[in-house]
């Protein structure tokens, strides 16, 4: 039970959700309108507060480091006043004298003047052998004698390194370093003492960090530490801040790890470093190495607070979210006027168009406006208006051809993509019931099938011909069918067209009986007289004068141009009674039968004044032939060219290979052939008319067979001809290559 409640729950919200997916037009345009408005809203909060706090952070981000600029710009100028204050006591007149000669009193003299002058907080003075003379420290207004014990000189590193160098010219040293006396870090600057040319002592002039930080803070505005001994603070301006605090402990607080101190003190400019909470409130510390000339002191850190601008980013988000929430407000407010002015008109589309659909063609959307909903209601009430009308002439041309199928006496069918026949007409169910009827006394006998399909291998589609013959018992029907297709090219089917001809295929017999009979029966006459003619043209009846020769040799032309006639008609009644050619191919060379036609057809064409040449390469591959049907084909084609060549001109049988095939050609420089007569040469009883009829005798029987003959042979046949040039009868077949390779191996 309680299974089954879970599974209504789940289908419930599957449901919900569903109903979610499919809102109509006005919760898809609203929906994604309201979700667009708060996104831009949050994304609006979200990137106008980030950059109001990034300004924010940027401008403090580049306050510390102008203010790291005039930290560093300030110590080089105390640096300054260091050398200028050391530089004035060591060159003293008579301080070097003193100081060499051990007169500790004389040195105060000399040098406490200038010193006080000068404002030195701190003045320390030594020999050369690191020994202090001289260590005064500012107290109030004046500067008061250390007592001697208090600093250990001998041990500053800066002391010793200008001792050891001896160089009287030599650089200044500086450093931070612990006073005991004061217990605060000092900033010291040290220069060399000299005398003719040698190190007498040591002047060091130094000033406390408690003194320098405050004045850094003043012209930075930023409050100052500084580190030393990696990362150790060391003093601070905080500590004058924050008085009830001990400054060790604050020291120690500020103190930071010693990589980030390394990290600072090679850098060449100021870092921007971390966040630090001091005392409850948040700063952002930007650190640098502090450089004086060639001398690194140290690391000096300056601090700015940072707590405004998380205060200003709040205010800054409340005041946008206010101002976008106001505004995402009316723009809902009005993306939803906006919708329902376009969805009440789409409504009345939608419902229009789903009346037009169900096939009420008198519906309309009877919308009016000038916008684009408008210009598609128009379009839409203008296209059904159209519709209507075409449905209406559509169906009365179905109604016509309906009737034009019906009336005419050919049965039609149509072949759909499925391979399903329908019968588009009575004509073509009744021939069909016939045929049924009738392949019950006889099989189906397909009598379009020829030749041509069994030498070229070729499987025809039985429903992709153009024209095909069918017999049942003795009835004969003619199949014509044809692709049908849409104007982009898709194929719908196939139409088929029936027609009964029985009667003309039993004219076309009994015509072709009789061109064999009268052929034969004229044949045997024209033996007769050809062979007496000849006899008498011997001279066996009697010697002749020259115009009974003369009659003769007319006789004798006549008689061999109506036994070429009679011969066409036999091969052409042969092949329509064979319906095949039944070749018996064997490998042989054209050159042979070249040769063979050549010898028997040079007397005649010597005897018309004809120059009759021959080029045949000795180096041809063979074709597979019948070679008495294709010896017949060529007769056919030197016979065209000795009818159609007036004496004077030339026949030439050329052989040549190209491509795996051999080409013969039979050119002449006849009369040519017109462009138009070219597509119809090789029809049957189809002759050219531009010789005079005397001269030219014939059915047009040659070069149909010659066609025939060449494409059972897997071969093409092709003219090229112009009138008043000549012809060329080009004959195209396979080469043998198998049989050269078999014959060379043997």
């Amino acid at each position: 039970m309680a299974q089954d409640q879970e599974s209504e729950k789940r289908r419930g919200w599957l449901q919900q959700i569903r109903r979610l997916f499919a809102l109509n037009i006005r919760g898809k345009i609203v929906l994604p309108y309201l979700i667009l408005t708060l996104s831009v809203a949050i994304i609006g909060i979200y990137v106008v507060t980030s950059l109001v706090a990034g300004s924010l952070d940027e401008r403090l981000t580049n306050q510390l480091l102008e203010a790291g600029r005039v930290v560093s710009d300030s110590m080089v100028r105390w640096e300054s006043d260091h050398l200028e204050s050391a530089r004035a006591i060591a060159y003293t007149v008579g301080l070097a004298e003193a100081l060499q000669a051990g007169d500790r009193d004389r040195v105060l003299a000399l040098a406490q003047p200038t010193a006080f002058v000068r404002g030195v907080e701190c003045l320390i003075i030594v020999d050369t052998h690191g020994q202090e003379v001289l260590h005064m420290l500012r107290e109030g207004d004046g500067l008061h004698e250390l007592v001697e014990g208090q600093f250990d000189t001998s041990g500053l590193w800066m002391v010793r390194a200008l001792l050891e160098a001896g160089d009287p010219d030599g650089p200044p040293k500086r450093g931070l370093v612990f006073h005991p006396a004061k217990q605060c870090y000092y900033h010291f600057t040290a220069i060399p003492v000299g005398l003719e040319d040698r190190v007498v002592g040591v002047v060091i002039v130094g000033t406390s960090l408690d003194t320098l930080l405050p004045r850094f803070k003043i012209t930075s505005l930023a409050d100052v530490v500084i580190y030393l001994d990696g990362g150790r603070a060391v003093a601070t301006t905080f500590a004058f801040i924050e008085q009830s605090v001990d400054t060790a402990t604050l020291l120690d607080e500020l103190s930071t790890t010693p990589a980030l101190y390394e990290s600072a003190l090679y850098s060449t400019g100021s870092t921007v470093g971390e966040n630090v909470r001091i005392r409850g409130r948040w700063y952002r510390l930007a650190r640098g190495s502090l450089r004086v000339g060639d001398d690194i002191l140290g690391v000096f850190a300056v601090a700015l607070p940072s707590h405004f601008i998380v205060e200003a980013g709040a205010t800054s988000r409340n005041t946008y979210a206010l101002i976008f929430t106001t505004a995402m407000a009316g723009v809902i407010l009005i993306g939803y006027l906006i919708s329902q002015r376009i969805t009440s008109p789409l409504s009345r589309l939608v419902h229009t168009s789903q009346a037009v659909a169900d096939g009420d063609l008198k519906q309309r959307t009877g919308i009016v406006s000038a916008d684009e909903i408008g210009t598609l209601a128009t379009t839409f009430d203008e296209m059904t208006g159209r519709l209507s009308e075409r449905t209406h002439a559509l169906e009365e041309a179905a109604g016509r051809m309906r009737a034009i199928l019906s009336s005419i006496g050919d049965g039609v069918l149509l072949e759909d993509v499925e391979g399903n026949f329908i019968s588009l007409n009575i004509a073509a169910e009744a021939m069909l019931e016939e045929m049924a009827a009738n392949f019950l006394l006889g099989p189906l006998r397909d009598l379009s099938a020829g030749d041509y399909d069994q030498i070229l291998d070729i499987q025809p589609s039985p429903w992709l011909l153009d024209h095909r013959r069918f017999q049942v018992d003795k009835k004969v029907i003619s199949a014509h069918s044809a692709a049908v297709r849409t104007d982009d090219g898709e194929c719908l089917g196939t139409v088929i067209v029936m027609r009964d001809v029985t009667a003309e295929v039993e004219a076309e017999r009994l015509k072709d009986a009789f061109i064999t009979h009268v052929s034969h029966e004229l044949r045997t006459p024209l033996t007769a007289i050809k062979g007496y003619s000849d006899l008498l043209l011997f001279g066996v009846g009697g010697a002749l004068d020259e115009e009974q020769h003369s009659f003769l040799e007319i006789i004798g032309r006549n008689t061999d141009n109506l036994v070429a006639m009679v011969n066409e008609l036999l091969d052409f009644s042969e092949m329509e009674a064979r319906g095949r050619l039944g070749l018996l191919k064997c490998p042989m060379y054209l050159s042979t039968l070249v040769e063979d036609v050549v010898e028997e057809w040079r007397p005649r064409m010597d005897e018309k004044g004809l120059t009759f040449q021959v080029d045949a390469p000795a180096d041809l591959p063979p074709v597979e032939a019948d070679a008495r049907r294709l010896r017949w084909a060529l007769i056919h084609l030197v016979r065209n060219a000795w009818q159609y060549t007036p004496a004077g001109g030339s026949v030439t049988l050329r052989l040549s290979e190209r491509d795996d095939q051999v080409k013969l050609d039979v050119i002449d420089t006849g009369v040519g052939i017109s462009t138009e007569n070219q597509k119809y040469l090789f029809d049957r009883f189809y002759r050219v008319t531009n010789m005079p009829a005397d001269d030219v005798r014939g059915f047009g029987m040659g070069l149909y067979v010659a066609r025939v003959i060449v494409e059972a042979h897997g071969g093409e046949i092709l003219v090229v001809s112009e009138e008043g040039v000549g012809s060329t009868f080009s004959v195209i077949l396979p080469a043998l290559r198998d049989y050269e390779d078999e014959k060379g191996a043997d």
